[in-house]
């Protein structure tokens, strides 16, 4: 009792000390206080309610006046925002918070924050490095929990699969009900995205009983049909292994039985190629790969039927597609051409999706997946490259060919879109063997030429070299190998060595001449994994299928990882859009379109080797702070120079 009496006079203290100490801070103002306190409990009653963007105006207005609480009013208004789904308002709010200022679990709440509206903006790079900021024994159990949901999404979408498995199953203890279940979901959509070998090598080093009873259902589910006398046995050693793994409230639920088919998991697929024509000879690489990894792995329990079907008869595509149901088909890939892909578009609903081996830009529609080698992710990619590295001038060099026009135009609106300059736009002759001429008048060498022959006509013989414009830092060439092989060294001659040029995947073939490729010196590209020696992680690498690529032409090759992809990616289709897929073409996710995008690797060419770079995601939107960084960080180095 006499404890209970103390404690209390202490508190009493406590709150008039308090009270004393804002009173003071407001001016000695004491309504001003029980003003702020009136609104704070106002906006908290609209959070309750879930009127989150009336809660954040009261936390701004809080926010608005001077006081030891203006960080956490700004922080809870970005908060309140970031609910709302305003996500570049609560940055806005966030960024005029003070990091410095806050107490650890508010500045913890911060970065949270931060992740959250990186994560939203697309940019899981920069969520992950606010996530990696935060102590979360600092977060209470509601922040604890969305941290690992944040977590687990951020970590999938940046490629690590391990950790997003692990902030899965943290997540576990924080959930009941539906979401525990559809959490437990999630823990084997993302295993399902490993190789079989490498969930295997996980069992076997995994001495944690929680990961390796997740990691075990995932193999069974591989290996076994679901409903197969087989894997009912299985399950049952399973259980009896794992007895109080969380898993086991799923396996009841009677969710390997009677879960609804999904878009990966059909039996019967109808692949759409052309057998003769122009595309003929493209489509038997794309096939090669394809089947290659049909082939793979002949154990795969899930493993469809394939029936292929030729577009080139004169059936016509629709009628083509309708074959292809009446026979049984549940997908169908292809076709290749861009015009049969929108004539099949167009045609009226799609019963059946098709995940279309080209896009049409400008084209969506339900049931439509387009998968391509497209330029428009190689543009995006070399550009962020680019603008990372600090550059802000730039020239294009392309071909005059409307296809030459086409990636001309994707430069000029992804360099602009990031406030690049392009100060001019200059074109070849296709199959041009002398480049020396577009170069020079490029760089206005022949401008420099004419007024020194107009300065020798008036005081005779000048002994000077033509000038280069200096107002360059960077050069986007479209061309093949063997034309980057002529432009390159004319920089050289011509004293621009210091610009730095940045071509498309073309650049390389995915073989190494050592004396030819020196006149690619220094020059980056982006390209698929699977020509890069040690990137492409996937059993089916360039060694493994040399006897198959041998076959055709060197400017196949990215067409036979194609065809690997195109068959690989079937069974994450449905996960495109949370989790990407390392590819031999590139690691895939799933746009809003229903276009895969590929994140491409980035390398450049020196002493007649291509050397790995550090490879930047795209940086559309959110990722101003990385260009900003990089700018800056060239300024500084210019500076010490």
């Amino acid at each position: 009792m006499l404890f209970k009496r103390w404690f209390m006079q202490l508190g009493v203290f406590f709150f008039v000390w308090l009270m004393a100490g804002c009173a003071s801070q407001t001016g000695g103002d004491g309504t001003v206080l029980l003003q702020h306190n009136q609104l704070e409990q106002k906006a908290q009653r609209l959070l309750v309610s879930g009127k989150y963007l009336e809660a954040a105006n009261v936390y701004r207005q809080l926010a608005d006046k001077p006081s030891v609480r203006q960080n956490l009013f700004y922080l809870q208004a970005a908060e309140a925002l970031l609910k709302a789904g305003d996500d570049i308002a609560a940055k806005n709010d966030a960024d005029l918070v003070t990091p410095a200022t806050l107490t650890e679990p508010w500045r913890n709440r911060l970065y949270l924050l931060y992740a959250q509206i990186y994560l939203q903006r697309g940019n899981a790079e920069q969520a992950v490095s606010r996530l990696n900021l935060i102590s979360t024994v600092s977060l209470d159990f509601q922040q604890q929990s969305l941290y690992h949901q944040t977590a687990a999404f951020a970590y999938a979408l940046t490629g690590d699969l391990s950790r997003s498995v692990r902030e899965h199953i943290a997540l576990d203890s924080y959930l009941d009900g539906e979401q525990k279940r559809e959490n437990a979901i999630a823990i084997l959509d993302v295993l399902s995205l490993f190789p079989l070998q490498a969930l295997q090598d996980k069992l076997k080093l995994s001495f944690d009983d929680v990961y390796s009873g997740w990691v075990s259902l995932a193999i069974t589910k591989r290996q076994m049909l679901p409903g197969s006398a087989e894997f009912s046995a299985a399950m049952d050693a399973w259980q009896l292994r794992y007895p109080q793994h969380p898993a086991n409230s799923l396996i009841k639920s009677e969710y390997f039985v009677l879960s609804e088919k999904v878009l990966g998991e059909v039996s019967d697929i109808a692949v759409f190629l052309p057998e003769s024509g122009a595309y003929a000879r493209h489509a038997a690489a794309v096939k090669a790969g394809f089947m290659a990894a049909y082939y793979h792995d002949e154990h795969d329990a899930l493993r469809p039927n394939i029936r292929f079907y030729d577009t080139s008869q004169s059936i016509g595509i629709v009628a083509l597609y309708h074959q292809a149901i009446a026979e049984g088909a549940q997908l169908v890939i292809g076709p290749l051409s861009k015009s049969l892909v929108k004539e099949l578009a167009a045609s009226g609903d799609l019963v059946v999706p098709v995940l279309a081996l080209n896009h049409v830009e400008g084209l969506a529609k339900n049931n439509l997946y387009q998968f391509a080698l497209s330029p428009i992710d190689e543009v995006r990619q070399v550009v962020n490259q680019a603008w990372f590295a600090g550059y802000k001038n730039a020239l294009i060099l392309r071909p005059d060919t409307v296809r030459g026009e086409r990636l001309a135009q994707y430069f000029y609106g992804a360099w602009t879109g990031l406030e690049g300059n392009i100060l001019a736009v200059e074109s070849f002759a296709p199959k041009s063997k002398d480049f020396s001429d577009p170069v020079r008048h490029m760089l206005n060498i022949n401008e420099s030429l004419y007024r020194l022959k107009a300065l020798e006509r008036v005081i005779g013989k000048v002994e000077s070299n033509p000038r280069r414009r200096q107002d360059v830092d960077v050069v986007f060439i479209v061309a093949s190998k063997p034309e980057a092989r002529l432009i390159n060294p004319q920089f050289y001659h011509n004293r621009a060595e210091a610009i730095s040029v940045y071509g498309l995947s073309r650049v390389y073939d995915g073989n190494i001449d050592v004396v030819k490729d020196i006149d690619l010196e220094k020059i980056n590209f982006c390209g698929i994994p699977w020509l890069l020696e040690g990137v492409y992680q996937g059993e089916l690498g360039m060694t493994a299928l040399q006897e198959t690529w041998q076959q055709f032409p060197k400017s196949f090759l990215s067409l036979i990882a194609f065809g690997i992809d195109a068959f690989t990616i079937v069974p994450h289709l449905d996960k495109l859009r949370t989790v990407q897929y390392h590819g031999a073409t590139g690691d895939l996710l799933l746009n809003d379109s229903n276009r895969i995008e590929r994140r491409l690797v980035c390398a450049q060419f020196k002493r007649s080797k291509v050397q790995l770079v550090e490879t930047v995601q795209n940086m559309a939107e959110g990722y101003e702070s990385l260009a900003t960084q990089a700018v800056s960080a060239k300024q500084e180095r210019a500076g010490a120079q």
